[in-house]
């Protein structure tokens, strides 16, 4: 309970300066995001803050049927965008944003194709998304070869161990 009360207090020293959130209700990583932004502006000394957005296991309707851009994966990166950018500006606002590094992460990869249901089934592997003011752009790692008969059950191949991507951040 003393622990509550003292995370309280510093969440109620900051309130939200950015506008671009999303309504309360309408995207859950945002409403998660907004918590973590007024810990941050308030004074919380944590190092390492976890969200979540569930519902990426989506082995079937993942996409439209008559349109790859829509659906259920569409919609899910649009409230991650949403989210991360009223995060961002938010953070900006406060003078905070120089402090924060982001990371995107999941506990599973997926297949190259889509299997016949429009979903993907687990793979090897995946993307890591990281933001933050200070950190430098790009990419890093080879464009994935497709094959040209790719499969239901063809993987990427492993480029980095997601390993030696937490260290290299924490780190700094």
């Amino acid at each position: 309970k003393q622990y509550l009360e003292a995370i309280k207090r510093v969440a109620e020293k900051q309130k939200n300066l950015s506008e671009k959130y999303p309504s309360q209700g309408q995207n859950p990583l945002a409403d998660q995001l907004k918590i973590v932004a007024r810990l941050i502006g308030g004074g919380l000394q944590t190092k390492v803050y976890v969200v979540n957005l569930m519902g990426f296991d989506t082995h079937h309707n993942q996409a439209s049927a008559t349109d790859p851009t829509a659906g259920t994966h569409a919609n899910l990166l649009r409230h991650l965008s949403e989210a991360v950018a009223a995060f961002e500006h938010d953070l900006q606002l406060m003078g905070k944003v120089d402090d924060v590094l982001g990371m995107t992460y999941s506990e599973f990869g997926r297949r190259i194709m889509a299997n016949a249901s429009y979903g993907t089934d687990h793979g090897s592997t995946g993307p890591m998304l990281l933001f933050g003011s200070k950190l430098k752009g790009g990419i890093i790692g080879a464009n994935p070869a497709i094959p040209e008969k790719a499969g239901v059950d063809d993987n990427l191949p492993l480029q980095h161990d997601y390993r030696s991507v937490y260290a290299s951040v924490l780190k700094g």
